[in-house]
């Protein structure tokens, strides 16, 4: 499953990233990375979504977001 597909206040587990160059650079260094656990906070339109990771909250927009693969955690 992607990370758009995921519902609000869902924990999952990161794949893959699906993405790569600068755009996965840009992820990894914003937290999100192969088997972290995040919590999907707000969906927003086009499969847009925030995450909780650690203490922060990442925008991700929907592209990147339909390329990361998720599991539930």
């Amino acid at each position: 499953m992607s990370l758009s597909e995921c519902r609000s206040r869902q924990r999952v587990r990161i794949l893959s990233l699906g993405i790569a160059g600068d755009d996965a650079l840009r992820l990894t260094e914003m937290g999100l990375r192969h088997g972290t656990v995040v919590r999907v906070t707000h969906r927003g339109a086009f499969g847009s979504v925030v995450v909780a990771v650690g203490g922060a909250r990442v925008a991700v927009d929907g592209g990147t977001a339909r390329a990361v693969g998720v599991e539930p955690a």
